[in-house]
Parts: structure tokens; C-alpha cells; sequence
């Protein structure tokens, strides 16, 4: 009888589907928040470059963290559903293009927390002009669960293979951008219908004020296109060579099971 690994027993599934129901209930958390926590304060949130868009409930979906944050905490969900039984489910959850594809796009919110917003990253105040904020300081838990907590556990869960086999490096790691690219470009659609865009280099007209050389003439709708699909194709590349890294750490991680399980069943 093959030995369980951590990750199929039952007792991390209870782990795991604690975890992705707390997470959803942080979302919740997050619409319920910026409508009747956050939005009487927003001109000082904003001012003080606490947050930086005047968000409302439904766009805040919009931003990349929450939308891979949302996508972790459902296949952790399903995963322990399958681990306790449904076949289906454990199919699902155990296929390792799937569960590489949403660990990459939470390990690039990871990274972009701990390189780029940790070091300036504000904190939520517990008063403002000596009025409470009430609820307010709970979004500094949630702000460190969706850009810390979550991204490094689910990248460690990474680190255990639900498939003991090897998959492409190059392949998956393409595949994996489908996802990125699709959510860049719808972006840039709906921020061209509604004005809302969910970071400022996904708007032609702000990154065209962004450029030294650019913000001094007349913005230019044809290379402001071609910002935009710059935007898409350089973020694109770190996704790909992140993806690539992964699959390479799930391939060595699996040839090690594999050499253990041969030495095992030689009695090396």
C-alpha cells in the first residue's frame, strides 16, 4: 500500500478547506468594507495614498490580487472535497496544469508584495481626524493575508507534486499565460467603457504622462495602443519565466520522490 503524502491526508484537507473558506469570507470582507467601512473616509485613504483608486465593492474584484486570491481559495475548496471523496474533484484538483496556472498567478502577487509595496506598503488608520474608523483596521489583516499569507502557502503547496510524474517546463509554463493575458486585455476594455482601471500602466493615457519623454507632446492614440500592448507583453514574460521556475522546482521535487520510492522498493 502506497504511503499517503502530507497533502493527501485527511487531516491537511480540514487545513485546506478551513483556509480557502476563511479566504472567501476575506473577499466578502473586502466588498462589504470599501461600500460601508472605507467610503467615508476614501478622500483621506486616497490623499494619504493609503489606497489608490476610489474603488467601490464590484470593481475591487477587478484587481489581480483579489481575482488570484478568489481562484486559491475555491481549489483549495474543491481539493479537500476531493481528498474526502469525490473522484471528480480529486481529478480535478490534481491536475498539475491547473493547480500550476493558479499558483503562478498567486506567486507573482507574492513577489510583486515583497519586492515592490512591503517596503512603502501604508497601513489602514484606527481613527481619522479623531473620528474612528471603526472596522477599518481589519483591512490590515486582509492585506497581509492576500498578498502575504496566501501567496507563500499556496506557492509551499506547490512543493508537494499531486502528480508523480514530470511535466513540460516550457509547455505548461505557456500555457499558464493564458490567464494573465486574458485578464490584461479585459482590463483594458473595461477601463476603456467605464474609466476604471485597476492599475494605472493599464491606461494608454497614464502611462503616456508617465514617460519623460512622452508627457510634454500631445498624447497619441496609435502609440498608446502600443504602450499598451508593451504592457501586456513584458508582464507576460515575467509570468512565463516564473511559470517555467515552478514547473522546474515541480520536476526535481518529483525526481526525488521517484528516487526515494525506487531505493525504497530495492532496500538501497
Amino acid at each position: 500500500m502506497e504511503k499517503k503524502s502530507l497533502i493527501e491526508k485527511k487531516g491537511f484537507a480540514c487545513f485546506a478547506l478551513l483556509f480557502g473558506i476563511w479566504g472567501l469570507l476575506i473577499m466578502a470582507h473586502h466588498i462589504v468594507s470599501y461600500e460601508a467601512i472605507l467610503r467615508p473616509f476614501m478622500d483621506y485613504l486616497i490623499e494619504n495614498k493609503v489606497i489608490t483608486n476610489d474603488l467601490n465593492g464590484i470593481t475591487f474584484l477587478r484587481m489581480f490580487t483579489n481575482e488570484s486570491n478568489i481562484l486559491v481559495d475555491i481549489f483549495l475548496v474543491l481539493f479537500a472535497c476531493g481528498i474526502f471523496g469525490n473522484e471528480k474533484l480529486y481529478k480535478l484538483t490534481h491536475n498539475e496544469l491547473l493547480r500550476g496556472a493558479i499558483t503562478l498567478n498567486i506567486a507573482v502577487t507574492g513577489i510583486i508584495y515583497f519586492t515592490v509595496l512591503l517596503p512603502s506598503s501604508p497601513s489602514f488608520p484606527s481613527e481619522v481626524n479623531g473620528v474612528s474608523t471603526g472596522g477599518m483596521w481589519f483591512s490590515n489583516v486582509v492585506n497581509i493575508w492576500d498578498h502575504l499569507i496566501t501567496p507563500v502557502f499556496f506557492t509551499a503547496f506547490w512543493f508537494f507534486p499531486v502528480e508523480k510524474k514530470k511535466i513540460p517546463v516550457v509547455k505548461y509554463g505557456l500555457c499558464y499565460l493564458v490567464y494573465p493575458i486574458c485578464y490584461f486585455i479585459m482590463c483594458i476594455i473595461l477601463g476603456s467603457i467605464d474609466g476604471f482601471y485597476p492599475y494605472p500602466f493599464l491606461n494608454g493615457r497614464q502611462m503616456w504622462n508617465f514617460i519623460p519623454g512622452l508627457k510634454a507632446l500631445p498624447y497619441n492614440p496609435a502609440l498608446g495602443v502600443l504602450l499598451l500592448v508593451a504592457v501586456v507583453v513584458t508582464p507576460s514574460g515575467v509570468f512565463f519565466a516564473v511559470g517555467c521556475a515552478l514547473n522546474a522546482i515541480h520536476n526535481a521535487r518529483v525526481k526525488k520522490y521517484l528516487n526515494g520510492e525506487t531505493a525504497e522498493n530495492t532496500g538501497a
